[in-house]
């Protein structure tokens, strides 16, 4: 029983030596001043106990479940990350030497999927183009060697000892051939190189093709006539574009079809004008090209099989590459079919509203 208990009427809770009572005070007789008070009395030390014990079985609960809930944060993050750490170790060796690395895309959650897929297509293009950067320098430097050896040999071999005028004119006059060989090859890679930075602009006039072409027919007709090929045109139409642009394209194309058309055969310009396009075809009989060697025809110093190769140096391979650009510096595509005993360039270029 507490020492002391409390005067006022109502709920409270007193300890006493350690023991918690639930007080509670009310008159008897609530009608009347005097009335007696009425108390009673409940050990509350049990519950008390009991709640102290529950509310710190909450606070380890909410404690281990934050601590539960971190690291299943951190092992889910860093399980999600893992495709990415993925990709930037991939990324991190990437270099000139090893552009041959891709991501697993089958590995990848869909959420990444797609990018893993666009990041593998990047390094196919940068693999690709640098493929093609190296086997470009390669091929200039193969290139420029034998009309640099030819002169370097040349000019030694005259400065060997006086010669009469005339030797010193003839050397002369050889070595002017290889030079221009030369700057023909370095303006014509100036002129690959501005297309591969967008600088080749076509200066758009109307155009008759017809008439075009039959000013080229014109040109290589004693060539044809030498090698009795036979040249036509069928067809017409008026485009927008460059003159002096699509005449070097045509007249690569020209060149190229005559070079390899045996004797007695023909070469033929067909224009055929559609509703939305203009398709220009230059074709020629003669042995036809393998089918997987067709992609290849317009890669810059790229010559065909030995048997349609030109044995001098004054075709380097950069025609077609040069006829490729002009094309797409118009908004057009180019490419090449050959069957039935004829060999066949097709030109597509747009047709202005």
């Amino acid at each position: 029983m507490p020492d002391k208990l409390p005067q006022q009427s109502g709920l409270s809770t007193i300890n006493n030596n350690g023991t918690d009572y639930r007080v509670l005070n009310a008159p008897l007789f609530p009608d009347k001043p005097d009335s007696p008070q009425l108390t009673l009395l409940l050990d509350i030390t049990h519950h008390q106990h009991f709640l102290q014990r529950m509310q710190h079985l909450i606070w380890l609960t909410v404690g281990l479940s934050a601590l539960a809930t971190a690291l299943l944060g951190a092992w889910a993050a860093r399980s999600g990350l893992r495709p990415l750490r993925r990709m930037s170790a991939v990324a991190r060796g990437v270099s000139a030497q090893s552009l041959n690395a891709r991501l697993p895309e089958e590995h990848m959650p869909p959420e990444l999927a797609e990018m893993a897929h666009h990041f593998n297509a990047m390094l196919g293009r940068l693999d690709d183009s640098f493929q093609r950067l190296s086997a470009f320098s390669a091929d200039i430097a193969h290139e420029l060697r034998t009309p640099l050896s030819n002169l370097l040999m040349h000019t030694q071999v005259t400065l060997t000892r006086p010669r009469p005028l005339e030797d010193y004119r003839e050397a002369l006059h050889s070595n002017l051939e290889e030079l221009q060989w030369m700057a023909q090859l370095v303006n014509d890679m100036l002129y690959l190189a501005k297309s591969d930075h967008g600088l080749l602009v076509p200066k758009r006039k109307t155009l008759d093709l017809a008439v075009e072409t039959d000013l080229l027919l014109e040109f290589f007709a004693p060539l044809a006539e030498d090698a009795q090929v036979k040249l036509s045109r069928e067809g017409d139409a008026r485009i927008e574009g460059d003159r002096s642009m699509l005449r070097r394209a045509l007249s690569n194309l020209l060149d190229n079809a005559l070079r390899f058309t045996p004797i007695a055969g023909e070469v033929r310009v067909r224009i055929i004008e559609q509703p939305n396009a203009l398709r220009l075809t230059v074709e020629n009989t003669g042995e036809p090209i393998s089918e997987d060697l067709l992609p290849r025809l317009f890669d810059r110093f790229y010559r065909a099989d030995p048997a349609r190769r030109e044995g001098s140096s004054e075709h380097a391979g950069l025609g077609l590459a040069i006829t490729q650009s002009i094309i797409r510096a118009h908004g057009g595509q180019i490419h090449c079919e050959s069957d039935n005993g004829w060999t066949r360039f097709v030109i597509e270029l747009p047709k202005k509203d």
